[in-house]
Parts: C-alpha cells; sequence; structure tokens
C-alpha cells in the first residue's frame, strides 16, 4: 500500500484545486520560505484527524481554510484528499483504492468521507490503527517534533513503539471494555435499588390483586349470563323482523335493477359523449397530418430542384478539369516558355475573377431576399391554417357545448322540485330532535353535578389519607432516628464494657492481678481497683483524675504483706509493675468550715460514695478550686495552709512542693476515670432512648389503624364516583347520540339548501353559458370563412415567390461556376509562377490529382442524380399519401355527425326509465322506514349491550355463553394469590341451568348439597368444560329457566357493588411487579456474569498486549542500537522500560551517546545530533513494521553534509518496503529522490506546485539529450 495522491481545495494557501500524484520511492518538495511546503504536511495530519489547531499552526480550525489574497476573495470552505492504492492486504479491505476527504466551512461545520461516502473521524481512525499511519504517529515528522519526542516524558513515548506493535487496536479495545465494566457496575448497583423497592410494593399489591381476582369471576358470571339473556331476548326478536327484511330485499332489488339500467343508459350517453369528443380530437390531428404531408411535398420537390443544379455546376468543372489536364500535358514541353506568359494571364484571370465575384454577389443578395420574403410568407401561411383548424374546432365545440346547456337546464328543473320537498321534511324532523336534545341536556348537568360532589368527597379523604402517609412516614422516619440512635449507644455501651471487663488503661502488672492470675499471692483476700463503685460529678472529673494521678490504676490490697507479695511475684516473674493501696491509718478527712470561696475538698466530688471507700483515703487533704490564679493568690497570702494537692476542672495540678502542672494536654481516649463515667451515662440515655423508641411505636401503629379506616372510606367514595360517572357517560352517551342526529339533520337540511341555492345558480349560469356559445358560434364561422380566402391568397404568391426564387437560384449557380472557374486558373497561373522548378518535379503528381478530382467528381454527379430521383419518388409518394389523408379526414366527420344523432336519441329515452325509477325507489323508501321502525324494538337490547359490555348482540353465540358460565375466566394467571370467594352464591344459580355435567361439582358431591363452612383457602383454576355439541345447545335452549337467572342476575349485581372500589388492574400489576422482580433478578444474574466476562477479556487483552509489547520492544532496542551506530559511525544507544506493576503503562527511557561522549542525557544533544537520534529511532522502528508512507517536514535541516550523506544512504535501504515524502532545502536529499514537486508562489498568497520525474539511467539520460539535440538540429533546418 502506498500513497497514490493528495488533492488539496482551499486549505490554506492552496486556493485552487491542485493535486499531488505519488509513485513509490522517495519524493522530494522543495520551494522557497514561506511558499507553503509545509502545508502539504499539515493538509495530510489535517485530513488524518487531527483536532488542534495548534497543531496546525492556528488559532481555531477555520484558521486552515484560504483566508484570501490581494486579488482573492476568502474561501467558505476547504477540503483535502488523500487516496491511497494497493489496499487489499494491509487493512483487510475488498477496496483496491480507497479515498480519504475531510472537508470543514467557515460557519465551522465539518465532515469526512470514506470513498465519496460520509462517516465518522473514529470510523477512519478504526481503519487506520496499527498501520503506522495517523496524525500523531510515526509516518509523519517534522522538525519541531524531535524536541518533543526526545525530551517528552517517558510515558508519552510510548504511543509510537505501542504503533509499531500493533496494540493500539487492543488499547482502543481495553478501554471500552473498562468503560463498558464501569457501566456494568453502575447498572448493578441500581437493579439492586430496584429490586429492593419492587419487594416493598408486591405485599401491598398481593392483597389488592386477590380482592381483584374475586370481582373478575364475579364479573365473568355476571357477564356471561346477563350476554346470555339479552341474546335470547334479541333473538326473539330477530326472528319476527325476518319477513319483514325480506320484503324490503325485494323491493331494494326492483329498485336497483332500475337504478341499474339508468346508470347504464347514463354510462352509454357518457361513452358517446366521449367517443364524439375524440371524433372531434382525430379531425383535428387528421387536417394537422395533411398539413404535414403537404410541408413535405414542397420540400421534398425543392430538394429535387436543388440537386439538379449542384449536378450542373459538377458538371461543368468536370469539363472543365478534363480540358486542363490536356493544358497540363502540353506544359511539359512548353513550361519555360509559359513564364512570362504565365504573369499576363495571372493579371487578365484576376480582372475577370473580380468581375465574376461582384456578379456572384449581386445574385446571391437578390436570392436572400426572394427566399426571405418566402419564409415569411409560408410561415405566416403555416400559421393562418393552423388557427383555421382551431376555429373549425371551436365551431365544432360550440355546438356540442350548446346542446349540452340545454339538457344541463332540463335536468336541473327536475333536481330543483325534488330536493325541496326532501328539505321540507328535515325541517319537521329537525325540531323533533332538538326538543328531545334539551331535555337530554338536562340530565347530563344533574348528572355532572352528583359527580362532582362524589368526585370533591373522595379528593377530600385523598388529602386526608395524604395528610395522614406524610404524618406516618414522619414518624417512621422519626422511629429510624431513634432506631439507629438506639443501636449507636448500645454498641458505645458495649464497647465500654468490654473495655473495663479487658482492664484497659491498667499497666500490664495490674492486668495480671485484677485477672487472677496472682491468687495463689493474695490467698483468699480481695483485690479490687480503686475505681470500682467509684461515681464523681461530672464537672469534677478531670480534676479528680488529676489529682489521683498515676494512683487511677491503684488496687486495694487487704494488707502491707499481701502487697509485699504481690510486687515480689511481679518482679520475679518479670509481669510488669501495679500500683497497690495498703491501709493508711493517718487519713483523715479535714472539715471545710475555713475554706475560701471556689476552693472545696475534693471528696466532695464524689457521689455516692461514702469515707471508706478506697479514692476517699487517697484524696485526703487534697482539693478541687474554680480558678489556678485564684488559688495560687490564696496560697501566697496563706502560707500556713496545709494540703497535699489542688487540682481544676482544666486538670491543671498544684501540689505542697510548690510545682504546678498545666498548659494544653491532649485528650485522652483510655482514661480509666472518664470510662467509668461514659459507661453510667451511656446507660442512661439508652434507658431514655428504649423509653422514647416505645412510644413511638406506639404512635405509629395509631396513624396506622386510622390510615386503615381512611383508605376504607375512600374505596367507598371511589365506588360512589365510578357509579356516577357509568351514569353521567350513560346520559352523555344519549346526548351525544342526540346531538350527532341533530347535527346530521341540520347538515343534510344545510347541503340541500346549498344544493337549491345552487341548482338555482347552475340554471343561470347554464343560460348564461348557452346565449354566450350562440354568440361564439357565428364568431367562430365568421372566423373560419375569413381565413380560407387569406390561405387562397398566400398560396397564390408564393407559387410566384417560388418560381421566381428557383430562376434566382439557377443564375446564382451559374455565377458561382465562373466564380469558381476563374479563382482556379488564377490558383494555377500563380502556383506556376511561384515555383517552377518544384512544378516541373511534381507535374506528373498533379496530372494524377487531377485525374482522381475528374473521377471523384464523376461519383459526385452520379450521387447527385440518384438524390435527385429519390426526392421526386419521395414527393410523388407524399403526394398519393395526401390524398388518402384529405379522405380519411372527410370520413371522420361523417362519423362524427352519425355520434350526435345517437346522443340525441339517447337522451330522449333517459326521461323515462328515470321516471320509473323513481317510483320503485319511492316504494322502497316507505317499506324501509317500516323496517325501521321494527327495527328500534330490537335497537334497545342492542344499546343496553353496548352499554353494558361493549359488544354487539349479533357478535357472540348466547347459548355458548350460557354454557361456559360456570366456568372460570379463561385469562386468569396461575399466580400465588389468594380466592377467599365462598361458592355457595353461585351454586343456587347453577341448579338452575341443565347443562351436561352441572350437577356434580370437582369432587363428586351433589350441586344441591349446602356447602360446609371452610376458612378461605387458595383454589386452583379450574379446567375449562368440553365444548358442546350441537344437541347440548338445543337442550340448553329448550330448558333454561331464565326467571331464575334473572333472579341470580339482581343477586350477581347486588354482591359487585357490595365490594366496593375494586383495582381491577392490580391482577396484571402484580403479574407485571411479579414478572418484573424476576425479570430485574435474572438481569443482575446475567449482569453478574458479563461483569465476569469483561474482566476476563480485559485480562486476555491486558496479557496480549503485554506479550506483543515486550515482543517488539526488544526488536526496535536491537534495530536503535544498530541505526544509531550507522548514522554516528558508533556510539553507545539503549531503550530501556521503566520498571512499573503495568508495563502497558510503562515508560522509555533514551540513551543516546554519539562517539567520544559520555552526555548524561538527551536533552543535552546539539540540534544535528538529535535529528540523527530521532531517525534513528524512526528507522528502528520502520524495521519492525514500515509505514505505508512516510512525510519528513524539513527534518535534515540541522544536518551537515556528512550527516546528510549518511542519512540518505540509511533511507534508500527502507525505499522499497515504503515511500518516503521529504519537504527539503537540501540538495543531495533532492538527488536522492526519483521525483520532485516543486512548490511557487507565482501569484501573492497563493501556493502552486509543478512536478519533475528523474531518470536514474544516465544512458537513458543521455540518449534523451541526444534525442533533443536532433531535435532541435532538425527544427533549426527546417526554419532556415
Amino acid at each position: 500500500m502506498y500513497l497514490k495522491a493528495l488533492k488539496l481545495h482551499g486549505f490554506k494557501s492552496f486556493a485552487d484545486p491542485s493535486t499531488l500524484r505519488f509513485e513509490p520511492g522517495v519524493t522530494a518538495i522543495v520551494g522557497p520560505n514561506g511558499c507553503g511546503k509545509s502545508n502539504v504536511a499539515d493538509a495530510i495530519r489535517w485530513v488524518l484527524g487531527e483536532q488542534s489547531a495548534k497543531a496546525l499552526r492556528g488559532g481555531k480550525m477555520q484558521d486552515v481554510i484560504f483566508e484570501g489574497a490581494d486579488t482573492r476573495k476568502p474561501a467558505q470552505m476547504c477540503e483535502v484528499s488523500l487516496l491511497l492504492t494497493d489496499c487489499e492486504k494491509q487493512l483487510g479491505s475488498e477496496f483496491h483504492e480507497i479515498e480519504i476527504m475531510r472537508r470543514v466551512y467557515r460557519d465551522g461545520g465539518g465532515e469526512y468521507f470514506f470513498n465519496g461516502q460520509p462517516c465518522r473521524l473514529k470510523d477512519i481512525q478504526k481503519l487506520f490503527m496499527d498501520t503506522g499511519i495517523g496524525r500523531t504517529s510515526y509516518s509523519i515528522m517534522a522538525q519541531g517534533q524531535i524536541d518533543q519526542i526526545l525530551s517528552s516524558k517517558p510515558e508519552e513515548r510510548r504511543a509510537v513503539f505501542e504503533e509499531a506493535a500493533g496494540i493500539t487496536k487492543y488499547k482502543s479495545q481495553r478501554k471500552e471494555a473498562l468503560a463498558k465494566l464501569t457501566l456494568t457496575e453502575t447498572n448493578l448497583v441500581r437493579v439492586a435499588d430496584v429490586v429492593a423497592e419492587i419487594g416493598r410494593q408486591i405485599g401491598s399489591l398481593r392483597r389488592q390483586a386477590s380482592k381483584a381476582l374475586r370481582h373478575k369471576k364475579l364479573s365473568w358470571r355476571l357477564r356471561h349470563l346477563a350476554l346470555a339473556h339479552h341474546g335470547y331476548n334479541y333473538a326473539q326478536v330477530s326472528t319476527a323482523l325476518a319477513q319483514l327484511e325480506d320484503q324490503v330485499i325485494q323491493l331494494r332489488a326492483a329498485a336497483e335493477t332500475r337504478r341499474t339500467h339508468l346508470q347504464q343508459q347514463q354510462s352509454a350517453l357518457e361513452g358517446q359523449k366521449s367517443r364524439r369528443t375524440q371524433l372531434n380530437q382525430r379531425v383535428q390531428e387528421a387536417q394537422q397530418a395533411v398539413f404535414d404531408l403537404r410541408s413535405e411535398k414542397e420540400q421534398a420537390e425543392n430538394a429535387s430542384n436543388l440537386s439538379q443544379i449542384k449536378r450542373s455546376g459538377l458538371t461543368d468543372r468536370l469539363e472543365s478539369s478534363r480540358a486542363n489536364l490536356g493544358e497540363l500535358e502540353m506544359q511539359l514541353h512548353e513550361l519555360s516558355s509559359q513564364v512570362d506568359t504565365g504573369a499576363h494571364d495571372k493579371e487578365e484571370q484576376l480582372t475577370l475573377l473580380g468581375s465574376s465575384d461582384a456578379v456572384f454577389q449581386d445574385r446571391n443578395r437578390e436570392l436572400a431576399v426572394v427566399e426571405g420574403e418566402l419564409t415569411k410568407i409560408e410561415q405566416e401561411l403555416q400559421q393562418t391554417k393552423f388557427k383555421l383548424l382551431q376555429f373549425e374546432s371551436n365551431v365544432a365545440r360550440l355546438r356540442t357545448d350548446c346542446s349540452s346547456y340545454e339538457v344541463d337546464q332540463k335536468t336541473s328543473a327536475h333536481r330543483h322540485e325534488s330536493v325541496a320537498g326532501e328539505l321540507e321534511q328535515l325541517r319537521q324532523q329537525q325540531s323533533a330532535a332538538a326538543q328531545q336534545l334539551s331535555e337530554l341536556t338536562a340530565r347530563v348537568e344533574e348528572a355532572t353535578v352528583t359527580k362532582a360532589r362524589a368526585h370533591q368527597e373522595t379528593q377530600d379523604v385523598q388529602i386526608q389519607i395524604g395528610d395522614l402517609t406524610k404524618e406516618f412516614r414522619e414518624a417512621q422516619k422519626k422511629l429510624q432516628d431513634i432506631d439507629r440512635q438506639l443501636a449507636q449507644r448500645t454498641a458505645r455501651l458495649n464497647l465500654l464494657k468490654q473495655l473495663a471487663e479487658k482492664f484497659e488503661g491498667f499497666g500490664e502488672g495490674a492486668k495480671a492481678i485484677l485477672q487472677g492470675r496472682l491468687v495463689n499471692t493474695l490467698g483468699g483476700s480481695a483485690a479490687t481497683p480503686i475505681t470500682k463503685g467509684l461515681e464523681i460529678a461530672p464537672a469534677h472529673a478531670k480534676a479528680v483524675e488529676a489529682l489521683l494521678g498515676s494512683a487511677v490504676e491503684a488496687i486495694n490490697v487487704a494488707d502491707v504483706a499481701t502487697a509485699q507479695r504481690i510486687i515480689a511475684q511481679l518482679e520475679t516473674e518479670q509481669i510488669g509493675a501495679a500500683v497497690l493501696q495498703i491501709p493508711n491509718p493517718r487519713s483523715q478527712i479535714l472539715t471545710t468550715d475555713t475554706l475560701p470561696a471556689g476552693l472545696m475538698p475534693a471528696t466532695e466530688a464524689l457521689v455516692n460514695c461514702g469515707a471508706d471507700h478506697p479514692a476517699a483515703a487517697l484524696l485526703g487533704a487534697c482539693y478541687v478550686a474554680e480558678n489556678l490564679n485564684a488559688f495560687l493568690d490564696f496560697w501566697r497570702d496563706n502560707p500556713s495552709f496545709s494540703f497535699l494537692a489542688v487540682a481544676t476542672a482544666k486538670g491543671e495540678i498544684v501540689d505542697r512542693r510548690g510545682l504546678v502542672f498545666g498548659g494544653y494536654a491532649k485528650k485522652s481516649n483510655n482514661s480509666i476515670v472518664q470510662r467509668e463515667i461514659d459507661l453510667r451515662e451511656t446507660a442512661r440515655l439508652l434507658a431514655d432512648d428504649q423509653k422514647a423508641h416505645d412510644e413511638q411505636k406506639a404512635v405509629i401503629d395509631s396513624l396506622n389503624s386510622r390510615l386503615a379506616e381512611a383508605e376504607v372510606t375512600l374505596e367507598a367514595k371511589r365506588a360512589e364516583v365510578l357509579e356516577a360517572s357509568q351514569n353521567v357517560a350513560t346520559v352523555q352517551s344519549e346526548e351525544r347520540n342526540a346531538q350527532r342526529s341533530l347535527e346530521e339533520i341540520g347538515t343534510k337540511a344545510n347541503r340541500m339548501e346549498s344544493e337549491l341555492q345552487g341548482l338555482e345558480a347552475q340554471r343561470n349560469e347554464t343560460q348564461s353559458r348557452f346565449e354566450r356559445a350562440q354568440a361564439a358560434l357565428t364568431e367562430a364561422a365568421t372566423s373560419v370563412e375569413s381565413g380560407r380566402v387569406r390561405i387562397h391568397e398566400m398560396e397564390t404568391r408564393l407559387t410566384e415567390l417560388r418560381t421566381d426564387r428557383d430562376v434566382k437560384r439557377d443564375t446564382l449557380a451559374q455565377a458561382r461556376l465562373e466564380l469558381a472557374d476563374a479563382r482556379q486558373k488564377v490558383e494555377v497561373l500563380d502556383r506556376g509562377i511561384a515555383d517552377m522548378e518544384r512544378r516541373r518535379r511534381q507535374l506528373s503528381e498533379i496530372l494524377v490529382q487531377r485525374q482522381q478530382e475528374v473521377e471523384v467528381w464523376t461519383e459526385q454527379i452520379a450521387s447527385l442524380e440518384s438524390e435527385s430521383d429519390n426526392q421526386k419518388a419521395r414527393a410523388a409518394q407524399i403526394a398519393e399519401t395526401l390524398v388518402v389523408a384529405q379522405q380519411q379526414v372527410e370520413s371522420i366527420r361523417k362519423e362524427l355527425t352519425d355520434v350526435e344523432r345517437e346522443i340525441g336519441g339517447v337522451e330522449n329515452s333517459q326521461e323515462g326509465i328515470r321516471t320509473d325509477a323513481e317510483k320503485a325507489q319511492s316504494d322502497f323508501s316507505r317499506c324501509e322506514v317500516a323496517l325501521a321502525q321494527n327495527k328500534s324494538r330490537a335497537q334497545f337490547i342492542e344499546e343496553d349491550v353496548q352499554r353494558e359490555f361493549q359488544i354487539r348482540v349479533g357478535q357472540y353465540d348466547w347459548r355458548a355463553l350460557l354454557w361456559r358460565s360456570e366456568d372460570d375466566p379463561p385469562d386468569l394467571k396461575e399466580l400465588d394469590l389468594d380466592d377467599d370467594e365462598d361458592e355457595s352464591g353461585s351454586e343456587v344459580a347453577r341448579a338452575s341451568l341443565p347443562v351436561s355435567g352441572a350437577a356434580e361439582t370437582e369432587h363428586g358431591q351433589d350441586a344441591h348439597a349446602t356447602p360446609e363452612p371452610a376458612a378461605p383457602k387458595r383454589r386452583k383454576k379450574k379446567g375449562p368444560k368440553p365444548d358442546p355439541t350441537e344437541e347440548d345447545l338445543v337442550e340448553l335452549e329448550k330448558s333454561a329457566a331464565w326467571g331464575e337467572i334473572k333472579a341470580e342476575l339482581d343477586a350477581l349485581r347486588q354482591r359487585l357493588a357490595g365490594m366496593g372500589a375494586v383495582n381491577t388492574g392490580a391482577i396484571e400489576e402484580y403479574a407485571e411487579l411479579k414478572q418484573r422482580y424476576d425479570f430485574l433478578k435474572g438481569q443482575s444474574d446475567d449482569l453478574n456474569t458479563a461483569k465476569a466476562d469483561l474482566v476476563t477479556t480485559i485480562d486476555e487483552i491486558n496479557r496480549t498486549s503485554m506479550e506483543q509489547f515486550q515482543i517488539t520492544f526488544d526488536q526496535i532496542k536491537k534495530n536503535f542500537i544498530y541505526t544509531f551506530q550507522t548514522l554516528f559511525g558508533g556510539g553507545i544507544a539503549n531503550l530501556e522500560l521503566i520498571v512499573t506493576d503495568d508495563i502497558l503503562e510503562s515508560g522509555i527511557e533514551i540513551t543516546a551517546q554519539p562517539p567520544g561522549t559520555k552526555l548524561k542525557g538527551i536533552t543535552l544533544l546539539s540540534g544535528g545530533q538529535k535529528t540523527l537520534t530521532a531517525v534513528a529511532l524512526l528507522f528502528a522502528l520502520y524495521m519492525v513494521k514500515p509505514s505505508p508512507f512516510c512525510l519528513l517536514d524539513e527534518l535534515d535541516a540541522p544536518l551537515d553534509e556528512s550527516n546528510i550523506g549518511r542519512f540518505t544512504n540509511l533511507l534508500g535501504k527502507f525505499v522499497d518496503n515504503s515511500q518516503f515524502i521529504i519537504i527539503t532545502h537540501n540538495k543531495r536529499t533532492v538527488s536522492a529522490a526519483q521525483a520532485i514537486y516543486g512548490v511557487t508562489m507565482e501569484e501573492r498568497g497563493v501556493s502552486k506546485t509543478v512536478s519533475m520525474k528523474f531518470n536514474q539511467h544516465k544512458d537513458d539520460i543521455e540518449k534523451t539529450e541526444n534525442i533533443a539535440e536532433s531535435v532541435r538540429g532538425a527544427k533549426s533546418t527546417l526554419t532556415a
């Protein structure tokens, strides 16, 4: 695959359409600075999808459109096309050539095309993925990109390596898979939320569906019994109507027969009128054909005369040429003596030539005047004949119109009388219908008021339910908050208890004593921590804890000996240290009478602790002060005050040695004293929360009961609304029917009034048209006569002009022959005088040429004779055809007269047929009215059935419905619903149906037996009864007890009314919700499976990408070392992957040290060294995966002559595998190219291209130079 062509139009400086065609090998693009060379590189990058205007040296994408020049306006759009060929193998495409085009408009819109079809940028990127072609791939490299590749971060250098490794497509797939994985996880969360929500809704909906199921079964039986009852009554009425319908059918057939006969007569009349129109058209066409034949005959005669004239001229020229042959033969012997004579003869011939030319011009002008007048008269004659045909057609049409208008007047008068009678009847019907509509409107208003009142009451209950629901939800939310707080405090209490049980905060020695590990040492005496049972006021907790200090961990023991044994064992076994409290006989509680304000004994901070508590002994002579500074002032004033230590609420301490401990201290989470306080406080708060929880639960139960009562009330109100709505719908339906009937009568009356007015206007208009047609007929007849006179005059003048034209044509032909003969003589003399010597050598050739001219003229004379004869024969044939055409015109006119006569006869016979048809229609109408009156009785039954069950009586078999009335509804779904219906209510009625098989229940029990009371249970759906035979249906019809069935119908309606409002859609809603719940569960499983599949796919992509990238990277690394040392003649080069957890995201370090240097980084390389390093990397990539083409934009600019040589030599090794397009100023680079494109700016601001191909073989060059030299020499000789 290689780049075949690049097309630019309006891109940057390429204002005009420009095409650059490329061949395999190296193509150089040269030109001065600023001429637009780099715009070619920008165009290729742009068409491949570059989205950065900055990368294209612009501020916005519209900057690539040609902005105009001194003499040019800005372009409104630009487009660039890239044509690649041999694409089947590398792209896996079925196309041998593909064309990629990008277009952008001035308004910012843009589009992409693939082989002329619109496509997306993503499609183009996917097409070239892993081919090395792309806007950022290594196939396009400019001088400014060298630093970008070498100086960019190691992670940013991966792109070109991934392109060469062919994993770009894998990374794209990985990105898509990760996006799908994220979407799948999001969907999983959403599905879980929806499943949880649906689970909460199913319970309530299940109860409603069970009630709806019972309602549906009762409705099923009610519907079947009611439809059967109506069907039986309707059948009785229908039998009574059968005879009357037979009479109507007979009368309708009679009326239809007469109407059909009348329509046939009318169709025949229309056919005759259509035939009359066709004959009129045929007359016009035949007359036009006669006119055309006359014109063709005249043209054939003129062509024959012209051929005769041409033949005469050629005969004269032939005789002259034969005479000239004799003269030429004599000239062979007398050529020398005729040189002087020829000059004299030339002068004489020139004089004769001028005279002949003047005569020819005069004759030609005279002929042109005659032909002009002849043409004008012929055109006028043709127009006059055409107008005559139009006038004749108008005469025939006007005569037909007059007859048609007379018939229309009679028909309109008869129709006017009939419509007036029908309109009077409609006015009477309209008055009765208006009275009925007024009564129904009053009933609608009354029913609407009742419905509105019930609806308002329902809304009030709904508002009450809404308020209760809101209050219920708020109570539930409050209860949830209390539950949450209970859980938190319970957890905290358990944690504090666990810390206390584990003795957290105590040293290892104290833990050993408290955990019973020194029970033998204690000897049966107790060892308890002093904080056990210690209750401190929260305000003084920090002060007491500070006073106790390390003694907070102290353990009270029985005596000194026990303490000594414990300490000895702790030390011996190296368990740890412990603080022990032994009895202190000197401890005493001081009086508080003399203490200043703000100072109290520390023992008063203890709550519910007696003087015998171990902590009381430790706090003796210790005090709690409200303020540290106040105590220090007091102590300064009273130095005799005796104390051990004083502490404040902040934990600050002053001991009797004068040491003050204070300042900021971090809060300790391991305080034993504070833990005891928190334990008691948490237990108290937990009890309060439990009490609040119980109270809130009682509130919720109360609200729930009120809400249930409101829902029962709402169902009752909805039933009232439903009943009122049905009543409104029924009355409104009757009102709409009455309104529709009144509107139909009014519309029909208005239509008849309009028809009467139209008939009157039509009668006046027909009379007016008849009078105008009569006047126009007289005028047209006059025009026909005057036209015929004018045609005769013009034909006479035309004959005279044609005779004069023929004479002048003959004269002109003679003058033309004389002029041609004179010119020929002058030419012969002139050639003889000009080149007598050449004439002598070529005289024999001229004789042969003259003989050939004689032969050609002889053939032309024969051809013209044949053409003249053919034209004469054609004129005779046309004359015969003209006679036939004129006879045909007369025949058609005669046929038209016969048709006119037949039309008159048919119109006369129609009147009698129309009278019979109207009488038959009147008899049929009277019988049909009688039938409608009898049908009204049946219509009441139909309306009841339609209103209640939305079905027509004739659409079902009432016997089959009665048979199926015991079955369960067929559309019941097998759902886990409770059917609490007691079947005893329907058993009584079933006894009245003596249907086969109905005498036993499902368990074989007697249907008349009283069923035993049983708890509501879930029943399985009954299976349908077998289809009845005709005998079963006949027996059922005879034995049905319709009185008992009517009683059961009333009972069923009462039971349905007593059920209240029923959500009839609950069954379907429950089924759909259950189905949705199961579906979502399945979807959740599918999403988990899809998630696992995506993870597997991503792992597989990662594994394949890592293996392929590692193999390719190792190969590029070897190639880079080779190409670097080839370009630099040695040195050190290397590529290294930065070690990370993911090789697909690892950066790449480039090491490059030219010979004799030890640089620490590639950023320290010179410009030329960086260029060669980039070229080495480029060719290292090409050795692994060559791109179909490579564009280098002034990449060789920093290179000196020696490096240019290395560059071009290495370039030559890759020409067979890739195509190179190099934008350059370097002559040595240009010399390596097989083709050159020059970019110039002949017009300022507008780039143009010129191309040149090189032939690299010296022999071919020399051969070409020799050929060119020979051509130049021959040209010089010819010029001399």
